[in-house]
């Protein structure tokens, strides 16, 4: 199964037709050519939706799906120390670290180097993989889907935390496990699943 975010909407991609008998916007075993038609009168439209796709060949249907956009790789990083986790605050967004992966690079590598430059951090070190997350965006006269790989990490304490200016981040700061829930709503829709993720797996 697949959630793929558009700001605060929603496509759902599965292949458990059970889940068909609670959803209403659902488009059944389409073909490539009916596909595109559906996920773009969706993207066209102002309205917030939640959008249902289903397929028994999951695999095909996320191919056929991903053939809709170009397609762009990013990472990012869940840094923990104690009872907080290091959010930063872009354009007046909470966010978390993250950024495009280049060539030559793997999802690790970006993740690490993304979080440095971003936050000011040197020592980080890669705890373990979260969830990736899918979200579309339209950019350049183009549509992109951007998939985000995510990890938790850990660092030394007492390092010296330095917003990157030139990308817009006003400020890096620790958020405790307990103020997720209050901060959740304030950013992207695509970013709550992995907080909720942290959240549950770490909070004492």
């Amino acid at each position: 199964m697949y959630k793929v975010f558009f700001k605060e909407s929603f496509f759902w991609l599965t292949d458990d037709s059970e889940i068909l008998k609670n959803h209403q916007d659902v488009l059944i075993q389409p073909g490539k050519n009916e596909l595109f038609s559906f996920v773009y009168s969706y993207l066209k439209e102002d309205s917030i939706f939640h959008a249902t796709l289903y397929h028994p060949d999951l695999n095909l249907l996320f191919s056929h799906f991903q053939s809709c956009f170009k397609v762009v790789g990013a990472a990012g990083g869940v840094v923990r120390h104690d009872d907080k986790i290091l959010m930063i605050k872009r354009l007046g967004i909470p966010d978390l670290p993250k950024g495009h992966i280049e060539a030559g690079e793997d999802p690790q590598t970006c993740a690490l180097r993304e979080v440095r430059e971003e936050c000011g951090l040197q020592e980080l070190r890669i705890e373990s993989p979260l969830p990736d997350t899918w979200h579309i965006y339209f950019r350049e006269e183009q549509w992109h889907l951007k998939q985000t790989h995510w990890f938790t990490m850990a660092c030394p304490p007492n390092q010296r935390l330095t917003p990157q200016a030139e990308e817009e981040i006003e400020e890096v700061y620790w958020l405790p496990y307990s103020a997720i829930d209050t901060v959740s709503p304030q950013t992207y829709a695509s970013l709550r699943p992995v907080l909720t993720e942290v959240k549950e797996r770490y909070e004492k």
